[in-house]
């Protein structure tokens, strides 16, 4: 009996019937149909006009195709997905692809990710990678947290070759629906870009679908700064309660230099001959870092000599440490104290090397110059709009005053030895 009713329903063309719903009452138009293997479907909608559509659109395509167009309850369902999806992307305003262009790129995905390894196993291999090439402890912190949200918004399990631009650009577009910033956003793809890079390098997957997503617009504002007087202020105290920590802070203020070159500078890396510091390739950024040369002002020259005179010899690195994490716990704890001991209670982020270029900028108005001087790359239009009015102009050369004691006008500083001398060795 079942077999024929299937048979009936396949040769006829569908009919709308009224159909009550004996648990809730209500009434609604069912469509009978039979799907290829000749189970029967029945398809519920609340409006004639949903049903007739249905029904014209088989019959159309059943008149084209025959019975090969007849979908299975999973298809039925997988429709249905479909139609709440395309409802929902059309509310909120967006276009919605074609969904045979989504079939197609999901069997490709299934292709593609056969034989690549899942997500959270490649994010796993990348960050020990990471860690065996001894990257700065805040850049693998760093790193961690971003690409740990980012792949969030995935399923760790879903083998990495499978993920398209289309689904990356999908999980921004949540991200900043969630309220992050721009800046954050950019942050975790620029993460995500790496974890890709590196495995294609190493043939883990055939292709980065980073690179084609679109980085969000990032409006720079101006940067944060101390006053010199701070600066003053929280040098003077290191001095008087901290010698040995006066060397790397001075260099990091008058120089300009990265948190992370803090950690890799030696006292060899100071040329007092030609007032010079020297900040190798080894030194900077790793894998983009060059050799580039700062000016060392005589006031880093008299803080040098200060912190000599109290004791802190000139040898090894500026912050001691046998690697750069241990090197960074140090350093975080001589700026933690020397801002307590100096009473400065608000510090922006990256407070001595932004204040620095902003009043290295406001004094010599040079910017490639002082973009050279702090191994930036990305030409002097982000430097301009960051820091041309960070400080006043006529402020450029107070923090560049700023020396142990007060002292008369005219005076010249006196030079510490150099440690890179015959007569110091």
């Amino acid at each position: 009996m079942a077999a024929n009713m299937a048979e009936i329903l396949s040769m006829r063309k569908p009919v709308a019937r009224e159909w009550t719903d004996p648990k809730s009452g209500k009434v609604f138009l069912r469509v009978r149909t039979t799907d290829a293997s000749g189970k029967v479907v029945s398809r519920m909608f609340s409006t004639e006009e949903d049903a007739n559509e249905y029904i014209g659109t088989l019959d159309k395509q059943r008149k084209q195709y025959g019975r090969a167009v007849a979908i299975g309850s999973d298809e039925a369902d997988a429709l249905r997905i479909w139609r709440e999806f395309v409802s929902k992307e059309n509310t909120d305003g967006r276009d919605s692809p074609a969904l045979r262009d989504v079939i197609r790129v999901a069997i490709e995905r299934l292709k593609d990710g056969a034989t690549t390894p899942a997500l959270e196993s490649l994010r796993k291999q990348f960050i020990d990678a990471r860690e065996r090439e001894k990257v700065s402890p805040r850049h693998l912190s760093a790193l961690k947290v971003r690409l740990k949200r980012f792949l969030s918004y995935f399923d760790k399990d879903e083998p990495a070759g499978s993920v398209t631009t289309e689904a990356v650009e999908r999980a921004m577009a949540s991200m900043n629906a969630g309220g992050l910033s721009p800046q954050s956003v950019k942050g975790m793809r620029e993460a995500a870009h790496g974890l890709f890079s590196w495995a294609l390098k190493r043939k883990l997957v055939t292709k980065n679908p980073i690179s084609d997503a679109d980085a969000p617009k990032v409006i720079q504002g101006e940067v944060g700064t101390i006053t010199a007087s701070q600066l003053q202020g929280m040098l003077r105290t290191a001095l008087r309660l901290q010698p040995r920590a006066v060397p790397a802070l001075a260099v990091w203020a008058f120089c300009g230099v990265r948190r992370a070159e803090i950690n890799r500078l030696r006292f060899d890396d100071l040329d007092l001959g030609r007032k010079e510091l020297r900040v190798s390739a080894k030194v900077g950024r790793k894998g983009r870092g060059r050799v580039r040369y700062v000016p060392m002002p005589e006031a880093l020259l008299e803080w040098l000599a200060a912190a000599q005179s109290a004791g802190a010899a000139p040898l090894g690195k500026l912050v001691p440490g046998d690697d750069d994490e241990k090197s960074e716990g140090v350093l975080n704890d001589w700026l933690v104290k020397a801002r307590a001991d100096a009473g400065i209670t608000t510090w922006p982020n990256n407070a001595l090397r932004h204040s620095f270029v902003s009043y290295a900028c406001a004094m010599t108005e040079d910017y490639p110059k002082v973009s050279a001087w702090i191994g930036h790359s990305g030409g002097t239009a982000l430097l301009e709009a960051r820091y041309r009015h960070a400080v006043p102009k006529d402020a450029g050369e107070t923090w560049f005053d700023v020396l142990p004691v007060d002292k008369p006008k005219g005076k010249k500083a006196a030079a510490p030895r150099n440690p890179r001398s015959k007569q110091s060795a």
